[in-house]
């Protein structure tokens, strides 16, 4: 029989990484000192149960309706199986290699009973994105008056501040909370993180958000890689894997010497138990990888 009223449970979601979620459940579940039970939602055909402890196998849809129905599953399969006074939610691309990150907002949340939710706004710094296409002395001079004005709280030339990041966040499992995000839809020409802002500030407010400032922005420079969080959820398995096709003055580029997962793992070498942790750090192929998935 499961055990009931756990103080917290992580939610994973996966639509088609699977090997990077195969991964994560290793890292958490055979490299955490203090491992999280893993409740998993996953809409790939090809998945099979690996080492979570719940698992529901869904439907695919498009991308942020099935983002918002693995969402719903596994909160709702959360609860149904360990009422837990917190819940984590990773995508299972979405790797955070040192527990203490977690526990630690935990505490914050502890000692703030007025906290409901945290995580970071899904923003984008705008001179950073102006900076890349054309890195001129202007642009220079307005990212450093941006970096001071910033350091006041001001949004000055961000965008997307209207928004609650879905890819990492905690939430205490309040009635009110869990309705915020049972209820969550997708808003047609926004993105869900948008909705989420919306669904949240309807009821709630900045008192009971318990922002992640480390990852704000997130866009561009900590979409894929927050060190500070030690997260990590690069799409590409590996330095040069990315095989991105964009200008190179593109924005969002990603370069072939940009690190990907596999160097990711050689960088923390207390994890390494895992069949799939082994696998990464071993094979001469990653055609296997996330095969069929994106990778940028």
């Amino acid at each position: 029989m499961e055990i009931k009223n756990l103080k917290a449970v992580l939610c994973m979601t996966t639509y088609n990484r699977v090997d990077c979620a195969k991964i994560n459940q290793e890292i958490i579940k055979l490299n955490y000192k203090q491992p999280f039970k893993i409740v998993h939602t996953c809409s790939s055909d090809t998945y099979q149960p690996y080492i979570e402890d719940a698992y529901l196998q869904c439907t695919p849809k498009t991308l942020q309706s099935g983002a918002s129905d693995l969402l719903k599953q596994s909160i709702k399969l959360a609860m149904e199986t360990y009422s837990p006074e917190y819940i984590i939610h990773l995508e299972g691309d979405t790797w955070i290699m040192d527990e203490a990150i977690i526990y630690d907002l935990i505490k914050k949340m502890d000692r703030n009973k007025d906290l409901m939710l945290a995580t970071s706004a899904w923003d984008e710094d705008l001179l950073e994105f102006k900076y890349f296409k054309n890195p001129s002395i202007t642009t220079s001079l307005d990212r450093a008056y941006a970096k001071l004005i910033r350091a006041f709280g001001q949004d000055y030339k961000l965008a997307c501040r209207d928004s609650l990041a879905t890819q990492f966040f905690l939430i205490r499992t309040t009635p009110e909370i869990l309705d915020c995000f049972l209820n969550l839809e997708p808003i047609p020409g926004i993105d869900l993180e948008q909705a989420l802002y919306r669904q949240f500030m309807s009821q709630h407010s900045e008192a009971n958000l318990l922002r992640i400032k480390e990852r704000e922005p997130i866009h561009p420079h900590n979409r894929y890689v927050t060190e500070k969080l030690t997260l990590y959820s690069q799409h590409w398995p590996a330095r040069g894997t990315a095989n991105d096709d964009r200008e190179t003055t593109h924005p969002r580029y990603i370069s072939p010497n940009t690190d990907g997962k596999r160097e990711t793992l050689e960088r923390f070498t207390s994890i390494r138990n895992g069949k799939y942790i082994q696998k990464l750090l071993t094979t001469n192929s990653f055609d296997y990888y996330n095969y069929g998935a994106s990778r940028t």
